[in-house]
């Protein structure tokens, strides 16, 4: 989930400043969102920040009830998270946060309560689990979800954020091709922001957008950063500002990004791979292939290790590495399309690398042609890898006639080292960079 989870009665009554006793008891008696994790005879629990946030919202006189200690002010306690991160001493910080909050009028985190009706509720709480588990059965039911509870509440913004998420994920992690998920994605995140202008997750929804499909980095940046003003402890929103920060070429600040992700929600697979190839497109080879093969070893079913890993393969030359990591990759995404792909690159690979390659280059020149992929960046990876001068000069040259802007820091990186002493290529491929997020 995009703020994290806290594990135990403990940590749910340290969430609230209250003691254990009095949030077994609002789980019992109010319906606090709380899950149980099954087997084992402890009955562990655990429950996720924002949804408790948002159950909070939807009470009355939690802060009088008699049971427990005093409630910590709902308006302050997501930002008050900030503390840990920061790294200064725990009370100091969070009086400071307070103060801070008190004098400065900085806007809080949103606090949109639930619906009234019961059953959208819980059609809109299902969504959320579901998307959260990024697999292609578990995000098309999220999608389902959704459009369930925005056509049933059309005035719930969080609804339409949750939707542009999952439709964004879905060409992830499932099988949804771009120029299906983006507009989509782009329209329900721009429906939440006209229902409520400073809902943090419309606005990170639109940075994601505005990054990966737009080409507007700097506006991305900033739409970014109006999500992390508005709630600045969400694991996702820190997430997704890293991944853009390291695509293009940030890396010291998608660092800072993305380890604040992980302190918010430790045990992450998705940021903890996405910071090892923010290692890779920093340079740090050997640190991130260590990191994706032990991820690929606890987590073989996530799917995106495996992208990581072929990109990697390739740009080593490994075109046997690359054909067997994208095969594992288009089927844990259940991508029929892409699977059919792999099958032929494994039947090329009897031929020899070179037919690997041209099935390779053929298949991204189609999408350029297509629309669906957006630059020549690939290709032109493609072509280096190959050490195919000439290929790589007339692409770069179309890149260029098409003016193009390009993040892609880690594939960009590959192909100036391919050629450093070509200053040609090294010109052209420089005059790509994008702008700055920041």
């Amino acid at each position: 989930m995009s703020t994290g989870r806290l594990d135990g009665w403990k940590s749910i009554g340290a969430h609230f400043g209250r003691d254990r006793t009095t949030v077994m008891r609002w789980a019992r008696e109010r319906g606090m969102p709380v899950k149980r994790i099954p087997g084992g005879k402890t009955g562990t629990v655990y429950a996720v920040r924002e949804e408790l946030d948002r159950w909070a919202a939807s009470q009355s006189n939690l802060g009088d009830d008699a049971a427990g200690t005093p409630a910590v002010p709902v308006g302050f306690r997501l930002t008050s998270r900030q503390l840990w991160i920061g790294g200064a001493a725990a009370g100091l910080v969070l009086a400071g946060t307070i103060l801070s909050l008190l004098l400065l009028d900085r806007p809080a985190p949103s606090r949109t309560a639930l619906p009234s009706d019961p059953a959208i509720s819980a059609a809109y709480l299902k969504a959320r689990d579901d998307w959260a588990q990024r697999t292609p059965e578990r995000l098309t039911a999220a999608i389902t979800g959704f459009e369930l509870t925005t056509r049933r509440d059309p005035n719930f913004a969080p609804g339409w954020s949750g939707l542009a998420d999952a439709y964004l994920l879905s060409r992830e992690f499932g099988a949804m091709a771009d120029g299906d998920a983006f507009p989509k994605a782009k329209a329900a995140a721009e429906h939440a922001l006209a229902l409520d202008p400073s809902l943090p997750g419309a606005h990170r929804a639109r940075g994601f957008i505005l990054y990966w499909w737009e080409g507007k980095p700097a506006e991305a940046g900033r739409a970014f950063r109006r999500a992390l003003e508005r709630d600045p402890s969400s694991a996702q929103t820190h997430f997704w500002y890293g991944n853009i920060l390291a695509d293009n070429g940030q890396h010291v600040a998608a660092q800072k990004a993305l380890n604040a992700a992980r302190l918010i929600e430790p045990g992450s697979v998705a940021i903890q791979t996405d910071l090892a190839w923010a290692r890779w497109s920093a340079g740090d080879e050997a640190g991130a292939q260590a990191a994706l093969t032990e991820l690929a070893k606890a987590h073989p079913d996530f799917p995106v290790i495996h992208d990581c890993l072929a990109v990697m393969a390739l740009a080593d030359g490994d075109y046997v590495g690359y054909v067997q990591s994208l095969n594992a990759y288009a089927r844990l995404r259940q991508d029929t399309a892409l699977m059919s792909h792999a099958a032929r690159l494994r039947d090329a690979l009897k031929v020899g690398a070179t037919e690997v390659q041209h099935l390779l280059m053929v298949r991204a020149m189609a999408e350029i042609a297509a629309g669906t992929r957006r630059t020549h960046a690939w290709p032109v990876f493609l072509a280096s890898v190959a050490q195919d001068r000439q290929q790589t000069l007339t692409l770069l040259k179309a890149a260029d006639a098409r003016g193009e802007v390009w993040g892609d820091a880690g594939v960009t990186a590959r192909i100036l080292r391919l050629w450093i002493n070509d200053a040609e290529i090294s010109q052209l491929v420089r005059r790509r960079k994008a702008a700055s997020v920041i």
